[in-house]
């Protein structure tokens, strides 16, 4: 009982400590010497009711050796193997979770650019109604299209429509209605980047830290399929780790945004079918709404310029070779958008700067998205 209400006390004091370090500088050295401190409690606490009963009895494994004391010993290995695999696990998680870790070449990731969906707005001759074009279109391609009625016509949309060629092929089915080309406008848009052949899911959290967003992003948070219940971005890598595993989504600023950001695991189609697993891909995806689309010049003619435009918003980050010893531990450490651009300011060399100090565009991977987004654009080149 003595042992049980001291192990309760200890919990609570660490707790106490968890809780004043919201009070602490999360970027200070003495706020990651605490945490440090407090996970080595927690594992000390973990194990130390099994050790001690080996230590205290002074187990050795000979002829004479009991059950008990044969199954305290094994119990002791089994903890002191599961804490050196958990802790070479974890380790393994915060390296993949840092982008500074990553040789895209020589592991052999690929990147794909893909045009996840388009809304687009037309306007027809024939007289017809929302359900008689859905109806059409089913009957003619197999596929149930999302249609809704807007302003003098209506706005459907289609899924992974990655070249031109694609995209004329289902226009045509529009023909049967009277089709106005010259109507038709791009309101919203959704492009990804996809990357295959990646070693671990921390490869997503590696994004999340890397990818270079504006100063008024906001509302950084991981989902699953509750709506309505924000769940802020874990600052543990290993944490947010757990929460992928379990299906969780990373998102930035509401989805309902002119611009929105949105990072997870791709296992299914847009159906929900599973992928085969050699499919599978870590996906960055950026979703832009008509009043960004309209300053860009959004009329379909211009499809391939948009694209262009839209995969700027996807480029990343990483920490400068020379970052100090302590931001680098930092960065290992505490997950945050180290990409977010702040107020421009001049740097030493009396250049001006959006990010901070110590993080420098990542030239090498995004040579590799450049030439993805080109080999997507090529699809696209009868409208320049």
């Amino acid at each position: 009982m003595n042992n049980l209400i001291a192990l309760n006390v200890e919990h609570q004091k660490l707790i106490d400590r968890l809780d004043q370090l919201d009070f602490v500088d999360p970027f200070s050295k003495h706020y990651y010497e605490e945490m440090k401190a407090i996970e080595k409690e927690i594992l000390r606490l973990k194990t130390g009711t099994v050790f001690k009963a080996v230590e205290k009895r002074n187990l050795s494994l000979n002829i004479h050796t009991s059950n008990h004391e044969l199954d305290l010993i094994i119990e002791s290995m089994k903890l002191l193997c599961a804490n050196n695999a958990q802790n070479a696990d974890q380790m393994e998680t915060k390296i993949f979770s840092n982008i500074n870790s990553y040789d895209f070449k020589a592991m052999n990731i690929k990147i794909r650019a893909k045009v996840d969906f388009l809304d687009l707005y037309f306007e027809i001759t024939k007289p017809s109604t929302r359900h008689d074009i859905k109806k059409f279109l089913t009957e003619k391609t197999g596929i149930r299209h999302y249609i809704k009625e807007s302003l003098n016509g209506y706005v459907i949309r289609l899924h992974d429509m990655n070249s031109l060629k694609l995209l004329n092929e289902r226009l045509r089915c529009l023909d049967h209605f009277g089709l106005l080309y010259q109507s038709m406008k791009i309101v919203e848009l959704e492009v990804a980047l996809d990357f295959y052949g990646y070693k671990h899911l921390g490869l997503a959290t590696a994004l999340l830290k890397s990818l270079r967003v504006p100063s008024t992003a906001n509302n950084f948070r991981v989902f699953k399929t509750q709506t309505g219940v924000f769940i802020p971005i874990p600052v543990n890598p290993i944490v947010l780790h757990r929460k992928l595993k379990d299906g969780f989504n990373i998102g930035i600023n509401h989805r309902l945004a002119d611009e929105y950001w949105h990072i997870y695991q791709k296992q299914t189609d847009q159906n929900g079918t599973p992928l085969k697993e050699s499919e599978w891909r870590i996906r960055a995806e950026k979703n832009i709404k008509a009043p960004v689309l309209t300053r860009l010049n959004n009329s379909f003619s211009n499809i391939r310029q948009l694209l262009l435009e839209s995969f700027k918003g996807l480029r990343f980050t990483h920490l400068k070779a020379e970052a100090s010893s302590h931001l680098v531990d930092v960065y290992m450490n505490k997950i945050d958008v180290y990409g977010m651009e702040k107020e421009p300011y001049l740097d030493s060399h009396r250049n001006w700067r959006k990010l901070i100090p110590d993080i420098e565009m990542n030239a090498e991977l995004n040579r590799l998205v450049v030439n993805a987004v080109c080999n997507l654009a090529k699809n696209f080149k009868h409208y320049s």
